[in-house]
């Protein structure tokens, strides 16, 4: 028999509640949503009665916005897909720390794998309170060099700075990521997604196989290749010889 998940639906706009709980019932009808928000207060009540496994959660609600919320539980043990309008630094700050989001008006096919993507974690072991609260750290900073990076391999959850990544590796649709200690973490995640993430600090996609941390790079050689300070070497694509060149 099938498991039974618990939902909550934390938003003020009645249009968009009805959306998740209509798309739930057609296309995840083991999702059964079992209450409604409208405020912040009013959440952190329900969570605590219901304790659910997942909840959709709107940042920009009356009384106490999303990330206030989840700052006053103290054991934030459940999933989150956060719905929301667009704004760069706190989609940026989500996925830095390895969570889901989905922009209004919400999309159908979005939704579909965002719920599916939930329900594959589900299968994983990983540390979803310190998820939570490693997404309120990266809220409050204020300089980039202040995010922590959240990373999910098989069996845990890692968390590091930029600075701390040489260079990321793909392959297929996981990632490998090499740091500056020799340590290694194999991640399904695509290069693209650490690309999208990684791209104001100071790395550059120098092929579709490979991420690279500027400050790491030595030497450009003569054969469209580079040299990293732990002397790897690797080949830059065509498209990208020129932007390359442009940092020498």
């Amino acid at each position: 028999m099938e498991q039974k998940i618990k939902a909550i639906i934390v938003d003020d706009e009645f249009f968009c509640r009805e959306q998740v709980k209509y798309q739930l019932k057609k296309y995840f009808p083991q999702v059964i949503v079992v209450a409604e928000a409208n405020n912040g207060k009013e959440a952190i009540q329900l969570i605590h009665f219901h304790k659910p496994d997942l909840i959709f959660l709107d940042i920009e609600i009356p009384l106490l916005n999303g990330f206030e919320v989840l700052e006053k539980l103290e054991e934030p043990d459940f999933e989150i897909i956060f719905v929301t309008a667009f704004d760069r630094y706190a989609i940026k700050a989500i996925k830095f720390s390895a969570l889901d989001y989905l922009l209004k008006p919400i999309n159908r096919e979005e939704f579909k794998l965002a719920v599916e993507k939930f329900l594959e974690k589900q299968k994983q072991n990983y540390d979803k309170k310190s998820l939570i609260k490693n997404l309120i750290h990266n809220i409050k900073v204020k300089e980039n060099n202040g995010f922590r990076l959240a990373i999910n391999t098989s069996g845990s959850t890692h968390f590091f700075k930029p600075e701390e990544i040489v260079r990321c590796e793909a392959d297929i649709n996981y990632t490998r990521i090499f740091k500056t200690n020799k340590e290694q973490f194999y991640t399904a995640k695509t290069l693209k997604e650490f690309d999208e993430i990684l791209s104001d600090h100071n790395f550059i996609r120098i092929h579709r196989s490979h991420l690279v941390n500027i400050k790491f790079i030595t030497a450009l050689t003569h054969d469209h290749k580079i040299i990293l300070e732990d002397n790897t070497i690797l080949e830059i694509s065509r498209r990208k010889i020129s932007e390359v060149k442009s940092m020498f």
